[in-house]
């Protein structure tokens, strides 16, 4: 039964997303917002099937990490709809995001395998990212400039602690349990690094002058597919 469900939650929910990412290029705001609520829902939906098979704390601040960023959708998307508060709904959403990203931190850092490597590639995954995408964010504030440092920076820890255990659960001896250990963390490894390059083209398209109608749909499409999988991680497990 689980396995149909989920498979149910992923095919519509990507059809979901799909039909916004055609609403909103067609700027049929109220629809898109509509269609990304309901598309976030079932990724909602898939995390919280996968935890229900595999309950575990980590699993649980997944689940919490999944509906912060479910929040975040909906805030970003209601902005087209009300343009007067536009900037406040993009601030509170990324806000919603930000904290998923530092709930998705809290389960990823414990479960890691390797957790010196883990640091290490978080730090140096920041570095390079923050280097490659400040200096082409042009943002209204010193304060803005320093919280998009710090955003991506939390998303490149969360990536460098999932990337860091997947490498050690595929490093470690053959066990009989090694195939299983290893598909949820690379599946959530992907997950998050699909996430990281959702929000650095979202970065760049917003903030770095470029404004193309193709980035934002790369960047909506890379987003979802990321939070499904961090989603499927769980059933994985």
């Amino acid at each position: 039964m689980a396995p149909l469900l989920l498979a149910a939650l992923v095919i519509v929910g990507g059809v979901l997303q799909t039909c916004f990412i055609r609403a909103d290029r067609a700027h049929r705001y109220g629809a898109a917002a509509v269609l990304k609520g309901l598309a976030a829902l079932a990724f909602v939906l898939v995390g919280m099937v996968g935890a229900a098979g595999a309950p575990s704390p980590e699993a649980g601040t997944i689940c919490l990490g999944l509906a912060l960023g479910a929040v975040g959708d909906v805030l970003h998307a209601l902005r087209f709809v009300w343009p007067a508060r536009k900037r406040l709904l993009f601030n509170v959403g990324a806000v919603s995001f930000l904290l998923g990203h530092l709930a998705y931190l809290v389960a990823v850092v414990p479960a890691c395998l390797a957790p010196a490597w883990g640091l290490a590639a978080s730090c140096a995954l920041a570095l390079v990212v923050d280097v490659a995408v400040l200096p082409r964010m042009s943002v209204q504030s010193r304060a803005e400039f320093v919280a998009g440092g710090a955003y991506l920076a939390v998303t490149s820890a969360v990536v460098g602690f999932a990337a860091a255990g997947a490498v050690a659960a595929a490093l470690a001896p053959a066990v009989p349990a090694a195939p299983a250990r290893l598909a949820p963390r690379a599946t959530l490894a992907v997950g998050t690094a699909a996430f990281l390059a959702s929000d650095v083209m979202l970065a760049v398209n917003n903030f770095g002058g470029v404004d193309s109608q193709r980035l934002r749909a790369a960047s909506l499409g890379t987003y979802y597919a990321g939070q499904m999988l961090i989603a499927l991680s769980l059933a994985l497990a």
